[in-house]
């Protein structure tokens, strides 16, 4: 009864603190807008005092101020956000620097206020996260609450930001923990469905994206939803790969650090400066929202270009012309060491190559394609899915993002294909390829936890062959003749452990026929002392770094008693056990594939 009561007052201490960072997470996605559109204001004033050339100056400035945030204070705002809540999650144990949300802010409203091609979802999910993770090291949680919170703190951060608190729950679980089991999927629902309840109260239930409603026209359209999800699979693998080759241009010009932001400012601004061109020629227009200032079709979040879009009212070449241009501009924003997001610029890329490929479709066969813009919409959950490798909250947050339910079909046919070929062309997604190239493999050891559940009295060898200082070079050999074994602790005259002797240190040593070597010795002194109430990871962990293939588990009070031996044999059983425990849990466990034994002759 005692226990259960500890449990619960745990819960509700754990779901009170989820509820807490969902309500911060609300504010800060709401002040964090205000902070955009005031740089917004500010920025926009160059291009009003100097014309188009502003456009070039205006993302340059801003690209100076942001390095100046990232280089000298805050690294970590580097880029776009979510691998580093990933890395956090998978290697810090969920704990991030305190400064990293304030500063994440700020840079990445410079990024987007200034013209940069960057999203605002990245920024506030670390900023999300970063408060979680405060809060969990200012009351000292232990590890498992405080990764809960780092997830409830992104997740509500995500929903806050687009209006999506299912899919916001669902992006914390599917991309950064990778699947969460038990209670802890509550508080992150909790926290999510708070930030959401909060940017309603303030901002109003508005849709992310101005979209009509559509419909699938005839059952054959599927098939053309298919080939569009197997071509943005090809096509997130290309934007993926693309955007850390452009990243790697920029780390090979030698020049100050503090330059790149700047210098990517200025291609960006650039690259501005033709979109207004190529704009008049098309004769485009973007969907702005009352109150919104006019950026080009490239420029900051998109989502003016994005709504424009779907509503059917840009031409194939500028969809195609403008999802390039949009590609190579977020690349040179956040290549160049810029910070905001990468979720808002692929979206973006999805709907206008998506509404392109519609197009094209409805030129070829129009009574299947009565809606072309409608694989724009397919589309922008496609690359994400692709990219991102997010399927299951590619497709809710879409259609939480549009209010539209009804392509709940072309959305599962097109996400399932471009995961599927990106998966199998390319190990990592956008985000896990980051840390991929950092050297982390984040969803390598995804099991190794689970050594967390088997304790070291499980596995140990209660009364071990032993050795005595005083035996000979031949005692020795006749033991493990008999035993078979190779690893020995050594006990003096009063039982006391004071080394361990392995096989191949009888032979270190040589000495004349007629003298044999006494286990006093050979033996090693300098030996690995456990207690028994350690978890066999932190077994295996103290082995790699003491380079040893065994340790002497002692009485924790009496530092010379053996009360056990374990070796790295010991430690696979225990990864054995292990397994067969998460199995029992019902957690699917990729068979092991079958070693090729080769026949020597």
């Amino acid at each position: 009864m005692m226990l259960a009561n500890q449990m619960f007052k745990h819960r509700v201490r754990l779901y009170t603190l989820a509820g807490i960072v969902g309500l911060i997470s609300g504010i800060t996605a709401i002040v964090f807008r205000l902070l955009i559109l005031g740089t917004s204001v500010i920025f926009l004033t160059i291009p009003q005092v100097l014309g188009i050339w502003g456009w070039v100056l205006a993302p340059t400035l801003g690209g100076l101020f942001v390095a100046i945030i990232v280089v000298r204070y805050a690294p970590e705002a580097r880029g776009h956000g979510v691998p580093e809540v990933m890395a956090s999650y998978a290697t810090q144990s969920g704990k991030m620097r305190i400064r990293v949300p304030i500063l994440k802010s700020i840079a990445s409203a410079l990024s987007i206020g200034s013209g940069g091609s960057c999203g605002r979802e990245g920024p506030i999910a670390q900023i999300g996260a970063g408060t979680g993770s405060t809060i969990a090291e200012v009351l000292k949680l232990d590890k498992k609450q405080t990764k809960t919170l780092l997830v409830c703190g992104l997740a509500s951060g995500i929903s806050a930001t687009f209006n999506s608190p299912l899919g916001g729950t669902l992006f914390g679980i599917e991309v950064i923990a990778g699947g969460i089991i038990g209670f802890s999927i509550i508080p992150i629902i909790l926290s999510s469905v708070i930030a959401t309840a909060v940017t309603y109260a303030f901002l109003g239930a508005e849709v992310s994206f101005q979209a009509p409603l559509f419909i699938l026209g005839h059952p054959i359209e599927l098939v053309f939803y298919l080939i569009l999800g197997l071509l943005f699979g090809f096509l997130s693998v290309i934007w993926s790969r693309g955007f850390y080759f452009i990243e790697d241009l920029f780390e090979r010009i030698k020049t100050s650090k503090y330059a790149l932001p700047a210098i990517g400012g200025l291609a960006t601004g650039l690259l501005l400066v033709l979109t207004i061109y190529l704009e008049g020629i098309f004769s485009y227009n973007g969907a702005f929202k009352p109150g919104d200032p006019y950026y080009p079709a490239i420029a900051g979040v998109g989502y003016a270009f994005t709504d424009a879009t779907l509503l059917g009212t840009v031409g194939i070449v500028a969809l195609g012309v403008f999802g390039f241009l949009k590609a190579l501009a977020t690349a040179f924003t956040l290549g160049s060491g810029g910070s905001g997001g990468i979720f808002a610029p692929t979206l973006t890329m999805g709907a206008a190559f998506g509404g392109a490929i519609g197009l094209i479709f409805a030129a070829l066969i129009p009574w299947a394609v009565p809606q072309p813009m409608a694989f724009a919409l397919v589309g922008m959950a496609a690359l994400f899915a692709g990219t991102a490798r997010a399927p299951i909250t590619c497709v809710v947050m879409l259609m939480e993002m549009t209010r539209d339910y009804s392509m709940i079909l072309p959305l599962m046919i097109a996400v399932s294909a471009s995961f599927l070929v990106s998966s199998v062309l390319e190990e990592d997604g956008i985000y896990t390829m980051k840390l991929s190239r950092r050297g982390i493999k984040i969803r390598q050891g995804t099991h190794i936890g689970a050594l967390q559940e088997v304790s070291l009295s499980e596995i140990m060898t209660r009364n071990p062959t032993t050795l005595r200082t005083d035996m000979t070079q031949a005692e020795v050999l006749k033991i493990i003749d008999t035993t078979q074994h190779t690893k020995y602790p050594v006990l003096d005259e009063n039982n006391q452990v004071v080394g361990t002797l392995i096989a191949e240190d009888l032979f270190h040593d040589i000495s004349p026929d007629d003298v044999q070597p006494l286990v006093a010795d050979m033996m090693e002194t300098d030996f690995l002392h456990l207690s028994e109430s350690c978890k066999m990871d932190s077994v295996l962990q103290a082995m790699m770094e003491k380079d040893e293939g065994h340790a002497v588990i002692v009485d924790s009070n009496q530092p010379n008693k053996m009360i056990g031996f374990v070796t790295k044999a010991d430690v696979l059983r225990a990864y054995e056990i292990a397994i067969f425990r998460l199995q029992q849990q019902g957690v699917d466990i990729d068979d092991i594939s079958p070693a090729d034994i080769i026949d020597v002759p």
